[in-house]
């Protein structure tokens, strides 16, 4: 097989257009990442507008980083934006749905607006997840805060009534 002057010039073109598309991916992933680790030091330092920034930039660049929404929902529950954090945990439970620390993200923020049934399904989501992941603890810990809440909703019993 002969090498034709136009065979070598495609070939050289064809490398050297995956290697500039290699070398753009490879920076876009070093920015992104640069990015969400800034926003993990803002939140650590408590900058929770900042960080909420960060993290949206992160997800606009990478919208399947799980992660960084699931950040920006804390940063979110820090800055008080309750249902806010609530409709970012729950798209994140239906891209993710075995992200346990999203259910039991969501189901301790619906707890606290007081949407309690949507609460105990988020929690008993997360019990089943980590009973599947085999993590007894967790599963110990989810279950005491189940059985705390079902004790507040029942009404009390005659005998506790003093009468």
């Amino acid at each position: 097989m002969t090498d034709t002057p136009q065979l070598t010039v495609f070939a050289i073109t064809v490398v050297g257009i995956g290697l500039t598309i290699l070398a753009f991916f490879i920076r876009e992933g070093v920015i992104t990442s640069n990015i969400y680790k800034q926003g993990v030091k803002l939140y650590q330092d408590k900058n929770y507008s900042a960080a909420e920034a960060a993290f949206r930039q992160v997800i606009a660049r990478h919208p399947s980083n799980d992660l960084a929404r699931l950040l920006l929902g804390d940063t979110l529950l820090q800055q008080d934006r309750v249902e806010d954090a609530i409709a970012t945990w729950q798209e994140l439970t239906s891209r993710a749905p075995k992200n346990v620390d999203a259910h039991l993200r969501l189901g301790m923020a619906l707890l606290k607006s007081n949407q309690l049934e949507d609460a105990i399904a988020s929690l008993e989501t997360a019990k089943n997840l980590f009973q599947a992941q085999r993590n007894p603890q967790k599963v110990q810990t989810v279950t005491q805060l189940l059985q705390e809440i079902h004790q507040q909703q029942s009404p009390p019993k005659l005998g506790d009534l003093g009468g």
